[in-house]
């Protein structure tokens, strides 16, 4: 008994010393984009060269922010456990879906905004990590351990970043030759690409995806639309095991799209294990728990391209995005 308690008090001084531990907040602009200013905000608690986790916030690509309410809490809570955290802008690419909502629009119109915005997030991404690495000794972070993290737009985003970094593409042409991410952690993200199958050039970094089979946001599996597909979670993972890459996967039962927000406060553990582990320790391990709580009800869980688009598109009149409280 007199153990269990010893060790019950150091737990509980250890967290109340993370607590405790201030965390600074500095903002940069990285770029511009014309007259805008595109920035980050950097979180640290120590002088100390550091790994570094950059975040990118969902919202559709037409709304949210860095600093949207309740995140800071996350950055500080992974500042304090030793990652300078970077939260950035990117450019909103289907923001006129709000700005014009009488504006009449095809679907093969729609196709190509969603596209421009994927390929507009994926670029500041990119370039937000070249202003990483080409100030990491001012910043005190190490440019080899660079991991980014997304939530459902921003986790398509970061999805996307890597696997135009595998395949070559022009996009990453500001980073050195040989860079790479440590490692990914995709909240209901997924991939967009030409055609059926969705192919790595190039190893990818460590990949952590977290999806809920029932999300009618962005695809678990695979949607396409005129011959361009979203590749979700479930063909993302298929992709790298058949390429003999190994991956994490937190797949969840008759969850929807709060996926893109739970493991950030419910499964910070797996993200720090995952971080450890694979991003930082490159165990190089395959690990995928499906979830079944038998609480929830057994929910639809196949949807047409119709189904997302509604889901995320139709009738927005504010600029406020509802994330699904499933």
């Amino acid at each position: 008994m007199k153990k269990i308690t010893t060790t019950l008090f150091l737990v509980l001084a250890l967290s109340l010393s993370l607590r405790a531990q201030s965390v600074d907040c500095k903002t940069y602009t990285y770029t511009h984009r014309g007259d805008v200013a595109l920035q980050m905000d950097v979180y640290k608690n120590s002088s100390e060269v550091q790994p570094c986790l950059v975040y990118v916030f969902g919202g559709a690509f037409l709304a949210g922010s860095r600093n949207s309410e309740g995140l800071s809490e996350v950055y500080e809570y992974f500042a304090r456990r030793g990652w300078t955290v970077v939260a950035i802008d990117y450019r909103l690419g289907l923001r006129p879906l709000l700005e014009e909502p009488n504006a009449k629009r095809s679907l093969l119109d729609f196709r190509s905004m969603l596209m421009n915005a994927v390929d507009v997030a994926t670029e500041d991404l990119l370039e937000a990590t070249a202003f990483l690495v080409s100030n990491a000794e001012q910043l005190r972070i190490n440019p080899e351990q660079i991991v980014t993290m997304g939530s459902s737009a921003g986790a398509i985003t970061v999805c996307q970043a890597e696997w135009a970094i595998c395949n070559g593409l022009s996009a990453p042409a500001v980073l050195p030759a040989d860079f790479n991410y440590a490692g990914v952690i995709s909240m209901a993200g997924a991939v967009m690409g030409k055609g059926r199958k969705l192919r790595w050039e190039r190893t990818p970094c460590p990949i952590l995806l977290c999806h809920g089979n029932a999300d009618k946001n962005v695809p678990y599996g695979r949607q396409s639309l005129f011959g361009v597909s979203l590749f979700g979670s479930e063909a993302i993972a298929k992709s790298l095991a058949k390429q003999g890459v190994s991956y994490w996967f937190h797949d969840v039962c008759y969850r929807g799209h709060s996926i893109s927000w739970r493991p950030m406060w419910e499964q910070r553990d797996m993200i720090e294990s995952f971080l450890v582990r694979e991003a930082l320790g490159k165990e190089r391990k395959t690990v995928h728990l499906r979830v079944e709580d038998p609480s929830l009800p057994k929910v639809k869980t196949n949807f047409g391209m119709m189904t997302y688009i509604k889901s995320n598109f139709a009738k927005r009149d504010t600029s406020e995005i509802e994330i699904i409280m499933d």
